[in-house]
Order: C-alpha cells, then sequence, then structure tokens
C-alpha cells in the first residue's frame, strides 16, 4: 500500500510543484561593475607588495647617529663660568669639585659650583626657584644684610633660595653649615 501511495504523490508533483517553484525570484546576478572593482583592487595590492619587496633593505641608514647636546659644559673655573654668562659669579673659599654652564637653545643661563664638601651653589637671571629640588618645606625666611632668605628641607637635604639685582640663587649645604650664603651676598653687593 505504500508503494501506491508514493506513485500517487509522485505524479501529483509533476504540475502542481514545478509550478511553485518557477514562481520563486531567481538569484540576482552581481553587476559587472563589481568584478572590475575587485579585479583592480587585487591588482594594487599585487602593484603595493612587489614595490616593498623591491624596496626592502636597500634603504640605507644615515651615516651619523642623531644625538640630543648635553645641555651643561663644563668649565675650569669661575672666571670661565662669567665669560660664558656674562655676568659676575661669586665663588667661596672652599675646595670646588666641578664648575658647570647650563646652555638651553645655544644660550648660556646658568652657573653651577660644586664644592668638595657637597654644597651646591647656582646662580641665574631671573626670579624662580633654580635649586632643582621641589616639595621643600619652608623651615624659616631670614633678612640678610636686606635680601629676604628662604630656608629649605626636603627629605635630607637642606637649601636656601633667594633673589638680589634681578638673579635668583640657590645654595644646597651640608651639616647644617649656611654660612656660605652670607659670604655670597656679600661678594655680590
Amino acid at each position: 500500500m505504500s508503494a501506491n501511495k508514493f506513485s500517487e504523490a509522485m505524479g501529483e508533483i509533476d504540475e502542481k510543484y514545478v509550478d511553485e517553484a518557477f514562481s520563486y525570484k531567481k538569484k540576482v546576478k552581481k553587476n559587472g561593475w563589481v568584478k572590475w572593482c575587485a579585479a583592480a583592487a587585487c591588482i594594487c595590492l599585487v602593484a603595493v607588495g612587489a614595490a616593498m619587496l623591491m624596496h626592502n633593505g636597500s634603504v640605507e641608514p644615515s651615516p651619523e647617529p642623531v644625538e640630543t647636546p648635553n645641555p651643561y659644559v663644563t668649565v675650569t673655573s669661575a672666571s670661565e663660568m662669567e665669560e660664558y654668562l656674562d655676568f659676575e659669579v661669586p665663588e667661596l673659599d672652599k675646595d670646588v669639585e666641578s664648575y658647570t654652564v647650563l646652555v638651553i637653545d645655544s644660550y648660556p643661563t646658568m652657573g653651577q659650583i660644586v664644592y668638595a664638601d657637597g654644597s651646591r651653589f647656582r646662580i641665574q637671571y631671573g626670579s624662580e626657584d633654580i635649586s632643582g629640588i621641589y616639595g621643600g618645606m619652608l623651615v624659616e625666611t631670614k633678612d640678610i644684610d636686606g635680601v629676604k632668605v628662604s630656608y629649605y628641607k626636603y627629605s635630607d637635604t637642606t637649601y636656601a633660595i633667594w633673589e638680589e639685582n634681578g638673579f635668583s640663587f640657590s645654595y644646597q649645604y651640608v651639616d647644617g653649615d649656611s654660612s656660605g650664603i652670607e659670604d655670597i651676598i656679600r661678594q655680590f653687593k
């Protein structure tokens, strides 16, 4: 019996279902321009890849490395420092470890003297803190020969800053010996 039902169903398929299948929409063909664009994109990729392969390794590096210039110039004396800075640099009567001039944009701006005992003196034209130590706590302010000197402490470092005649000064001292400040102020007047 089931064989008969199958035969009957196959006989009915012919016209009823075939007409229905033809009424469905067929797939839309892609336009011709899509194929041309895809082909052009492939050609561009191949051309760029070939150009990169041809130039790979043929670029020569610069013969001289680029270096940032050192902004500090070491000099041999306070008088040589004065030649760079065009102003007088007071100097304490102590053993000196080094004399340094800071050069910014090819212009000498600040002088620094480091003494053998670890103290450090800086001078620069202007009115800003040039100590190079930031975050120090103000300990006291003193008036020395009409100049207001601010004493600071930061961790184990003690230093003083002041301004006089359009110049900024900084003196970092050791063992609590700040006597050099008075000598510097007297020399600069």
